[in-house]
Order: structure tokens, then C-alpha cells, then sequence
């Protein structure tokens, strides 16, 4: 369920795609070394991270699977709770 974004318009110089601010970006198509280097701020030709993670908080259209998801990845105890507008009120 995490998501990135493109912070800055980017060739990615493993695979020479481009990637334009704003775009999604297919973070579970790389290695987790390549997305930190992505995330992080030391580029030759950038100043900053060329992409970042959003933190989509889930809504009523998610599926209750989904916001449990969301719930266990961000450690929000959940215990007992079953109804979708339960759920999605343990989220601040």
C-alpha cells in the first residue's frame, strides 16, 4: 500500500526511463537499494530526492482488507474492530 511519487523529472540511470514530477512511481519494480538512493538527497544532477513516499490513509472506497493493511503497516492496533467506519476512525 505504499506509494511514491515523482519530486523531480528524472532519467533513471539504471534503465534510461524518464520520469516526470508528479508521475506515480513503480517502486516495487526496483531493489530496496535503488529506491533509498532514490529517496535519499546526494544526485549528481538534482539537489533533493526524486521521489517520495506518500501515505495514501485509506477511505471508505478502500476494502476492509485494505484498511487493515494500512493499519498493521502503521502499527494501529485493531483488535476486535471489524466494521470499515471503525476502522478507518482508529486512523488520525
Amino acid at each position: 500500500m505504499v506509494k511514491y511519487t515523482v519530486e523531480q523529472d528524472f532519467t533513471d540511470k539504471l534503465t534510461q526511463a524518464v520520469y516526470r514530477k508528479g508521475a506515480d512511481y513503480p517502486a516495487d519494480e526496483v531493489s530496496d537499494e535503488r529506491l533509498a538512493e532514490l529517496l535519499g538527497n546526494d544526485h549528481k544532477f538534482h539537489d533533493g530526492a526524486l521521489v517520495v513516499k506518500i501515505d495514501d490513509k485509506p477511505t471508505d472506497k478502500n476494502t476492509v482488507a485494505e484498511i487493515k493493511a494500512y493499519l498493521d503497516e502503521h502499527e494501529i492496533e485493531s483488535d476486535g474492530v471489524t466494521k470499515k467506519q471503525e476502522l478507518l476512525d482508529l486512523i488520525k
